[in-house]
């Protein structure tokens, strides 16, 4: 349900392709949503028939031709409505990882050093690629106030699930030494 917020949200700051959201999907918002390809040309698709956005066709010689989507106002009403008046649910965490380390009791301490580590190295990639994103675009007229806030949750939460790793990794040593 909230892709369509969030799809709504993209093009109220500028028209945009399908592609180009699916873009912006894995390179901004990767630490809090994500979707796939075809789920975000099924919204597109319903939105355009709530008519929250219309699109216009872009001819292109030698290559597909491509929509560019545009919010309506109907659209941009029903973005502010839900921004303003829906009740905000609380956050719900779908972590792989986590599921992987309720079953940890499986394992020797050597694999899952070996998964924390893995994680660690993950989360570092997503870390480093976020300070980068953040620093090549803070200077673009289009970075805003939400892809500040957002680029800076990422930052921190990339930051937090390092930390955790380390801290796991080091209560796993000191449990494996006791015992």
């Amino acid at each position: 349900m909230s892709l369509k917020y969030a799809l709504l949200g993209l093009i109220s700051k500028k028209p945009q392709t399908g592609y180009e959201l699916y873009t912006t999907f894995k390179e901004r918002m990767i630490y809090f949503w994500s979707s796939t390809h075809s789920q975000i040309y099924t919204e597109l698709n319903k939105m355009e028939h709530e008519e929250w956005i219309s699109s216009t066709y872009i001819y292109q010689e030698g290559s597909p031709n491509k929509k560019l989507y545009t919010i309506t106002t109907k659209g941009e009403e029903y973005l502010l409505n839900w921004l303003l008046s829906d009740k905000i649910k609380p956050a719900k965490i779908k972590d792989e990882f986590l599921l992987r380390a309720s079953a940890f009791h499986l394992l020797s301490e050597k694999e899952i050093i070996h998964l924390l580590d893995a994680i660690i190295e993950r989360e570092q990639r997503v870390l480093e690629a976020t300070r980068k994103w953040q620093h090549d675009n803070e200077q673009d007229e289009e970075f805003g106030i939400g892809d500040f806030v957002t680029a800076e949750y990422g930052v921190m939460y990339a930051e937090m699930y390092i930390k955790w790793c380390e801290k796991v990794r080091k209560e796993i040593r000191k449990r494996s030494r006791g015992n």
